[in-house]
């Protein structure tokens, strides 16, 4: 067996192991997000509200802050990041929600079963 060749085996054993905990690492977070999907909901829904109260406030004060220099480009910032954030809340909100309510679909299922 040649030089390359070892070399080559020592590269795909290493990705394969890599990609093996990587797996590992995302089937956990799927699962941890799986049972705390309605408590994800509730504090995305927080995020967007609180999100939504700073962006509206930036927005107001854009006019006065406006002229003065970098104060205004912060706060136009503030306000656009707001906007953003609120709308990643949103989505964060609707996937969880969608899981909790998968997730009891599945347990009224399971309990009409008798599993």
């Amino acid at each position: 067996m040649g030089w390359w060749q070892r070399l080559g085996k020592k590269i795909a054993s290493g990705v394969s192991t890599l990609g093996k905990k990587v797996a590992s690492g995302v089937k956990a977070g799927v699962k941890w997000g799986y049972d705390h999907a309605e408590q994800i909901a509730d504090i995305a829904g927080k995020v967007d509200k609180v999100a939504g109260v700073v962006g509206k406030a930036a927005t107001a004060a854009i006019p006065w802050t406006a002229e003065i220099p970098i104060v205004g480009e912060i706060v136009a910032g503030t306000a656009g990041a707001a906007k953003v954030v609120g709308k990643g809340a949103q989505a964060v909100q609707r996937v969880a929600g969608a899981v909790s309510k998968g997730k009891r679909a599945i347990e009224e299922a399971r309990g009409a079963v008798g599993l």
